[in-house]
């Protein structure tokens, strides 16, 4: 059985990222933040909308938006369970790291790539 996940992908600028979010308040599904160097802080899917294409679709939003503005290198500290994703989007692993938050050590790995429009230019790319 296939679920169709209908979003409407909007953008969400501050000084110092954009924000993208898919779906429409209050029912949002997923959101993905992207500064101006190409740092992506945060990518997260509603566990009811999984492997639906979501996730890729932000993805693929975001780096419109970077190429648009000149941003040639995405980057992004992973967890282990998003590793896979930004692996199968071309991400390779640059360097593993172990965080420490109060007593707990967690493990994440500093990711990246070249955004696939290199030549992208737009009036308007964040949406």
């Amino acid at each position: 059985m296939t679920v169709m996940v209908p979003v409407r992908i909007r953008a969400y600028r501050s000084e110092d990222a954009v924000a993208t979010m898919a779906g429409d308040m209050p029912s949002v599904v997923g959101f993905i933040d992207i500064d101006d160097t190409g740092y992506m802080d945060m990518l997260f899917v509603d566990p009811t909308v999984a492997r639906h294409g979501v996730a890729s679709r932000l993805l693929d939003h975001v780096e419109r938006y970077a190429a648009g503005g000149g941003i040639a290198r995405l980057s992004v500290h992973a967890s282990i369970t998003a590793r896979p994703f930004f692996l199968r989007h071309g991400f390779r692993t640059v360097a593993a790291r172990h965080p420490h938050i109060g007593e707990v050590t967690f493990v994440n790995y500093l990711m990246a790539r070249e955004t696939r429009f290199p030549g992208l230019r737009s009036e308007n790319p964040g949406n």
